[in-house]
């Protein structure tokens, strides 16, 4: 006769604080902020830590928050990172929670992610780590860079975020994958990220008499099937990599005017720096097409970030936690995603691990950066849990 295998006693902790964790995501995803602009996310996200009993240092790069909890000075410290920021995107959902700033929603799960850090948070505060310290931070503009190339991470490196600290955890909602499941990966996980911006210029002149000028709309359509042609042909099928144009827009919209500039926008992801250049020189080459014929460009490269890279006795911390929390079936072994983050960076300065949390609605799964994105909420007490216990383990408790 087998037993009930009662749930550990993290999980009914978190279960029992649910109602207010997914009240916070609730209230989060209700008021969007786009990235370098997260002024009441951050208070409300200090205010919270303040009453918890951390020691809270606000407007960290910009609207950044750290939190901290225990003594430097009795062991090791451990980081937990959440992103706050939001997408330019105006939600279609009929949730009663659903944005109320137009044209901005929570379409990455950040909220999300906010909230399972203030959960995780609640948890070690019930009993405060008596061999190290935990630092929280909560992370702005993880969406985007601004004009100097640097995203929320890096502005809160600059500004001391990683000071002391001996790891970092981080979680990402997952819309594929099942609630009570995660996904993990040593070493490379993430892509790398860059962005550009192409500028085409021909001569203007009237839409009946094309012979007088150089149409840009023509020379964008010729480079962008050159530029396509860069991941097929140019480098081996081998090396994992993506080139995307997310818009193209010409500087006139008139049926009867040859355009006299295009410009386009896109994105490339790769897992070796090699790669990434290699894409931007066979960018520049298939560019030149447009000299050929009659046009100019220009274009701009912006490092967006590099791949972010597990290290692998860290992400066994991940591993054995998740196993004793959700069952050692329910923790899955990842490939390669082409998506990006810019915990990368902060991987890049202690040894860090970064994990998949499923989300999925079975009936209804819904796709990141769209207008229909939402979560299962029963995943966060879980995500607040596993984060909890990354922190605690790592500690030595």
């Amino acid at each position: 006769m087998s037993s009930k295998i009662e749930p550990a006693p993290v999980l009914s902790q978190a279960e029992k604080i649910k109602s207010e964790i997914v009240e916070l995501r609730r209230h989060i995803h209700k008021h969007p902020e786009l990235s370098f602009d997260e002024a009441n996310t951050g208070k409300l996200v200090a205010e919270k830590m303040r009453k918890l009993g951390y020691d809270v240092r606000p407007g960290v790069g910009g609207t950044g928050v750290i939190a901290e909890l225990g003594e430097a000075a009795a062991g090791r410290t451990v980081a937990l990172r959440a992103d706050m920021d939001a997408l330019p995107i105006t939600e279609e959902n009929p949730n009663e929670y659903c944005s109320s700033n137009t044209g901005v929603m929570h379409a990455c799960g950040h909220d999300a992610h906010t909230a399972c850090a203030l959960g995780a948070a609640m948890l070690l505060a019930q009993d405060p780590p008596k061999n190290g310290r935990v630092r929280f931070l909560f992370q702005p503009a993880e969406e985007m860079v601004n004009d100097d190339g640097k995203s929320g991470a890096t502005l809160m490196i600059e500004q001391g975020c990683m000071h002391d600290v001996d790891a970092i955890f981080a979680l990402h909602c997952d819309p594929k994958t099942s609630v009570g499941q995660i996904k993990v990966k040593d070493g490379a996980m993430l892509a790398a990220c860059d962005t550009f911006e192409i500028s085409i210029r021909g001569i203007p002149t009237h839409g009946a008499y094309p012979q007088y000028g150089v149409d840009a709309v023509i020379l964008a359509a010729q480079a962008v099937q050159a530029i396509q042609t860069i991941i097929s042909r140019r480098k081996s099928a081998l090396e994992p990599a993506v080139l995307t144009f997310g818009g193209i827009k010409s500087t006139t919209y008139r049926p009867n005017i040859v355009a006299e500039e295009v410009q386009l926008i896109g994105t490339s992801r790769y897992f070796e720096a090699a790669i990434g250049e290699l894409i931007f020189e066979e960018l520049k080459k298939a560019l030149s097409i447009v000299e050929v014929m009659g046009g100019s460009y220009s274009v701009k490269r912006t490092l967006d970030n590099p791949a972010v890279t597990n290290d692998p006795q860290i992400n066994n911390v991940v591993r054995s936690v998740a196993s004793r929390l959700l069952g050692k079936e329910n923790v899955i072994e990842s490939t390669y995603e082409m998506g990006a983050e810019d915990f990368s960076f902060m991987s890049q300065v202690v040894p860090g691990a970064f994990f998949f949390l499923g989300t999925k609605i079975e009936d209804s799964p819904r796709a990141i950066h769209t207008p229909q994105f939402d979560i299962d909420e029963r995943a966060l007490p879980l995500g607040a849990a596993l984060l909890s216990e990354c922190a605690r383990q790592y500690l030595g408790g």
